[in-house]
């Protein structure tokens, strides 16, 4: 999942680059803007829908049901103090995908009971984008943490192309990511690296 960062970049190639990961394969695009304006989300969001379109790559909002539904984007990804999980699904129905921020073992336990497709797990390692972050689980942490979770993981925070493997043998189904495919010098290639280690780790766990 690239989960963007476009900061003050100028739009069209911001556009353009989310454009050459979804051309490559990246599987989820999370908006999360945290300094933008409700105008500037919805604005944003909506090209980010009509440009992913074509690609069959869900659109997942962060935080907000409400600009989800605005931008007919296809799911909602909630922080613990973003709102209440029972009522985003309502608002947004069965068919959109909702996930949920877990710091803890206790909060993946009472995430188990709740009507969600996926929770995402973090900070893995030490990040630059979250530096006050809660907890940074490790590899253990996150094979443990996949023992207790009845819900796919996402993990996130700090990953980079070479952590990936060994965060898929840990537990986690997918990653999610900001710095790995912003600062890649070839973004269509990190992509594809990881379909490649993605594919390949789905091909083992099925046979």
């Amino acid at each position: 999942m690239l989960v963007t960062n476009r900061s003050s970049a100028p739009l069209e190639g911001y556009l353009e680059f989310v454009k050459c990961c979804a051309q490559a394969g990246v599987t989820a695009v999370q908006l999360r803007e945290k300094r933008f304006s409700v105008h500037e989300l919805i604005d944003f969001g909506k090209k980010l829908r009509l440009l992913l379109h074509p690609f069959s790559v869900p659109l997942i909002i962060n935080d907000r049901v409400d600009i989800c539904l605005e931008v007919d984007g296809q799911g909602v990804h909630l922080g613990q103090e973003d709102g209440n999980v029972l009522e985003a699904r309502r608002r947004l129905g069965d068919h959109r995908i909702l996930g949920l921020t877990v710091n803890s073992l206790t909060e993946v336990q009472k995430a188990n009971d709740l009507p969600l497709d996926y929770v995402g797990l973090g900070a893995i390692f030490p990040t630059s984008s979250k530096p006050a972050v809660r907890t940074i689980w490790g590899l253990e942490g996150l094979r443990q943490a996949s023992t207790f979770s009845r819900h796919p993981i996402i993990a996130i925070g700090g990953i980079q192309e070479k952590h990936v493997k060994l965060v898929m043998e840990a537990g986690a189904r997918g990653i999610a990511a900001i710095g790995m495919f912003h600062e890649a010098l070839d973004p269509k290639k990190t992509v594809e690296n990881l379909r490649h280690i993605m594919e390949a780790r789905e091909h083992v766990a099925t046979n």
